[in-house]
């Protein structure tokens, strides 16, 4: 298993012309491009500042983690174990659609840079944002770990949905340093460019008792791991077919927390809605 930042090293005359360029704009390379493409995930830098983690994302995301903000149901959990499970036993804290249900929080600054970013991956379809997500695995936690997964074992397939193909875009913003360590992403380049979905397992039994799927990552048959490290304020984007999941949080002293966006065609979101 190789550790990669699967992004472009930039000239000084790059620098003007790609990467964070304005407040409101981030310029991707050809490289990068062509790297989420062809791999199925790549590693942007400093998509936001430090100081803009710090002080336009952390403070909604902790009311969040530390349930100020009220979530129903089963959109606040923990993804890797039993829904019956204790929250102080939690591993990993997941909460969905925060923009739901804290409206303020819509329009903030990685939701500004991403509908740019998403234009130049997928020119010529109108993406939208599908949902968000909060996730943190918390200190000391090795059993925070998602396991190997398709996205689109998840969702509905584009026969369902009535489309010929799917294209999905899903950011996550390393909210904190996303190191080996502390359970970074980690993936199977290539794996998804035959848009062919893998057999699939409940992780707990059946869904009924928990979320997660599990699918099979044989290195002995050719699938290659490699690790997504990501500094606090940049940014991975992978999109719905390749096989990825992350492992759990050896640091007894650094949680590890992500913002999550998706996208999808208009046309793809509001049939999965309606699915």
């Amino acid at each position: 298993m190789t550790a990669t930042q699967n992004s472009t090293t930039l000239t000084a005359s790059d620098e003007e012309k790609y990467g964070r360029t304005s407040p409101t704009t981030y310029k991707l390379t050809p490289t990068q491009i062509q790297t989420f493409h062809s791999t199925g995930l790549v590693t942007l830098p400093s998509v936001l500042s430090p100081a803009e983690v710090t002080e336009q994302i952390i403070p909604t995301f902790d009311r969040f983690l530390h349930r100020s903000i009220p979530v129903p149901g089963k959109d606040f959990c923990d993804m890797s174990k039993p829904f019956s499970t204790p929250f102080e036993e939690w591993s990993i804290v997941n909460c969905m659609l925060p923009t739901l249900y804290h409206p303020p929080f819509q329009n903030n600054i990685f939701e500004v840079l991403t509908r740019d970013i998403v234009r130049q991956l997928h020119p010529e379809l109108d993406m939208m944002k599908d949902y968000d997500q909060l996730l943190n695995k918390r200190p000391g936690k090795r059993d925070a770990e998602f396991a190997w997964h398709q996205d689109m074992g998840y969702w509905p397939s584009p026969k369902v949905l009535g489309v010929e193909e799917t294209a999905t875009c899903t950011f996550s913003l390393a909210v904190d340093d996303s190191l080996e360590e502390n359970g970074c992403l980690r993936y199977v380049p290539g794996s998804g460019l035959e848009k062919k979905l893998r057999e699939h397992k409940p992780l707990s039994g059946s869904r009924d008792e928990g979320h997660a799927l599990v699918l099979d990552v044989d290195e002995s048959k050719g699938d290659v791991v490699d690790l997504a490290i990501c500094r606090q304020g940049s940014v991975t984007v992978h999109d719905e077919w390749v096989v990825h999941g992350s492992g759990g949080n050896r640091c007894e002293d650094r949680q590890r927390r992500t913002y999550v966006l998706a996208y999808r065609p208009r046309e793809e979101a509001g049939a999965k809605q309606m699915s």
